[in-house]
């Protein structure tokens, strides 16, 4: 049986057609990772943001997550794991973030 915590955030995609290019990532909302601990509520969340986005050049999906088993009363709750989990990804995108700044001032 597989141990890790299983959890599903929503992405967010452009289309090469947008006027900023192509990209790709997850959906960050109120400063937290738009995530679900089952697949159907970021289904069905994913469905909403895409009736609400015709004719643009995005477009949502759903994608799994998964976090690593943490050492025993480290993690209280799934609720723990997801904060986890939006903390991780805050972090990774705060980190492109300065890499563009970089390349963007030696150019």
């Amino acid at each position: 049986m597989d141990s890790n915590q299983h959890f599903y955030t929503v992405w967010t995609h452009r289309s090469a057609q947008s006027i900023f290019g192509a990209a790709s990532h997850p959906v960050v909302r109120n400063g937290e990772l738009l995530c679900f601990a089952t697949e159907d509520r970021a289904q069905a969340e994913c469905d909403r943001l895409n009736a609400g986005a015709d004719g643009s050049h995005v477009h949502y999906t759903v994608k799994p997550a998964y976090v690593q088993p943490a050492p025993a009363n480290s993690l209280a709750s799934p609720e723990d794991g997801l904060a986890l989990l939006s903390e991780a990804f805050r972090r990774a995108s705060q980190r492109r973030m300065g890499e563009s700044a970089i390349g963007a001032a030696k150019s």
